[in-house]
């Protein structure tokens, strides 16, 4: 290689130890708390699985100028959640407002968004 090649790999090996310390930290995928050899596997596999799921719609939203920290995408995704609440010996689910971020990804997804109360039938058949 070149020096100027060699120069340029140096200076993208901060992208590479991102990577690591965003799959240490922010992923959990340390400490394992598998002993057997195929369960450490299944677990590494979806933590990269993870891991490239959570770069592969950050790169989705910067290419729609969405600039927004792995953090923040996850807060986003989390605040997309439903309240149970009992009617009638039936559980029903009430959506909860996500935030203006997770409002974003679901329209880029193109994502259909469900009603905002559903009872458990209606859960499993917006499953399907």
């Amino acid at each position: 290689m070149k020096p100027e090649e060699i120069l340029g790999a140096y200076h993208q090996l901060w992208k590479i130890e991102d990577c690591f310390r965003t799959m240490k930290s922010h992923l959990e995928v340390r400490p394992v708390f598998h002993w057997k050899p195929k369960r450490i596997e299944g677990h590494f596999v979806i933590c990269f699985l993870s891991f490239v799921l959570e770069r592969t719609l950050e790169y989705i939203l910067k290419q729609n100028d969405i600039h927004a920290s792995p953090k923040k995408i996850r807060e986003a995704l989390n605040s997309l959640q439903y309240a149970v609440f009992p009617v009638r010996k039936q559980n029903c689910y009430l959506k909860m407002k996500g935030n203006d971020l997770s409002k974003q990804i679901v329209r880029i997804l193109k994502i259909k968004s469900p009603e905002k109360v559903l009872t458990e039938e209606d859960l499993l058949r917006f499953k399907a």
